[in-house]
């Protein structure tokens, strides 16, 4: 985990990994060019060096799943509200 003096949110981003490809670098199951983007991604991303070890505590990717989609309303709800957000 990296020390940093800035003070920057805690949160997963647009440029962290899926939790879903996070899972799988955990378990090894990523080609070797994306398991060494994630680990280089790690160096520096306090929240999913934090997730990581959660991961633990989940059951390996399910081959075939889909994430189900969100329904419009929500979304545009959602979509709001983290526009005023930033």
């Amino acid at each position: 985990m990296k020390t940093s003096n800035s003070t920057t949110p805690f949160r997963k981003t647009a440029a962290c990994p899926a939790s879903a490809t996070l899972l799988s670098f955990r378990c090894q199951n990523l080609p070797t060019e994306t398991a060494s983007q994630v680990e280089e991604h790690l160096g520096s991303c306090d929240f999913c060096c934090a997730e990581l070890p959660l991961l633990a505590h989940c059951e390996t990717v399910v081959s075939g799943y889909k994430t189900p989609e969100i329904p419009m309303d929500l979304r545009i709800l959602a979509e709001s509200i983290l526009s005023k957000v930033r």
